[in-house]
């Protein structure tokens, strides 16, 4: 073994820059990009390799919509608390808030794209579509876990914004087999568990990336990027209206001793 070393070949087909240029995905950021293509087009030529269709960038950007904010939610107030007691770094506050993006909230939507994935995946290896969501749902039921996409806490009755995702997808042709399967899905958990589980946004917004290209493992990150900007919101309204004061001193009557009688 010779003590020469080799080199070692690092790269990325996302971009690229030197000192006068910027690229992504081989298209000069400042010339291609900048002003030409939307947040969401560009998002998506990064993510998927390749430029999107309009009909593919405008269900993409209504999922982002779909998800920007949800109120008071646990990761607003992580991220409102975080920046009181850490006023010079945003990304922090940020940073907190997205971290509470998870199975349960916000982050369930890449369980229903594995989930529609794979029944994708039986279907196209021979399976009826039907059978291949009952086996699906029926090994999740079975092991005691949720069906990632359906029901939702607050929208009893149905999730609102689930509709219009899907409305968005047909209104624009790009409603193929995988919301053909999601509906199947709610559909069949129905028939399997015995209790009405409506969509829900997360549920809708797997079926539309999938259908624009985007794999099922990435599908959190669109959330995470959604939810971001509405977090940012959040910790503006903190400088204006901050709510800190009054969590901390609920927290601290919660938490104090009291003298023993």
């Amino acid at each position: 073994m010779s003590g020469r070393s080799v080199p070692l070949e690092i790269g990325t087909a996302v971009g690229a820059a030197d000192e006068h240029h910027v690229q992504v995905r081989g298209l000069d950021l400042v010339d291609d990009l900048i002003g030409e293509l939307t947040y969401t087009e560009v998002t998506l030529l990064a993510v998927t390799g390749r430029r999107p269709t309009p009909a593919e960038a405008k269900v993409v950007d209504a999922v982002l919509v779909s998800l920007l904010d949800h109120g008071l939610t646990p990761s607003a107030l992580a991220a409102r608390l975080t920046f009181w007691v850490a006023p010079e770094a945003i990304q922090g506050a940020v940073a907190a808030g997205l971290l509470g993006a998870g199975s349960v909230l916000l982050g369930s939507m890449e369980g229903c794209g594995r989930l529609l994935s794979d029944i994708a995946g039986d279907v196209a290896a021979g399976a009826e579509a039907r059978d291949a969501a009952d086996t699906r749902l029926r090994a999740l039921v079975d092991a005691g876990e949720r069906i990632p996409g359906l029901g939702h806490s607050l929208h009893r009755d149905g999730d609102p914004r689930a509709g219009k995702l899907l409305a968005v997808a047909r209104d624009q042709k790009v409603a193929g087999q995988h919301i053909e399967h999601l509906e199947l899905v709610v559909e069949r958990a129905a028939a399997l568990t015995g209790k009405a589980l409506p969509l829900n946004a997360t549920g809708a917004a797997a079926a539309l990336l999938l259908e624009a290209g985007v794999p099922w493992r990435l599908h959190r990150g669109f959330a995470l990027m959604s939810r971001t900007a509405g977090l940012v919101a959040h910790v503006g309204e903190e400088l204006e209206s901050p709510i800190t004061p009054a969590v901390r001193a609920a927290l601290r009557a919660a938490s104090r001793i009291e003298p023993e009688v």
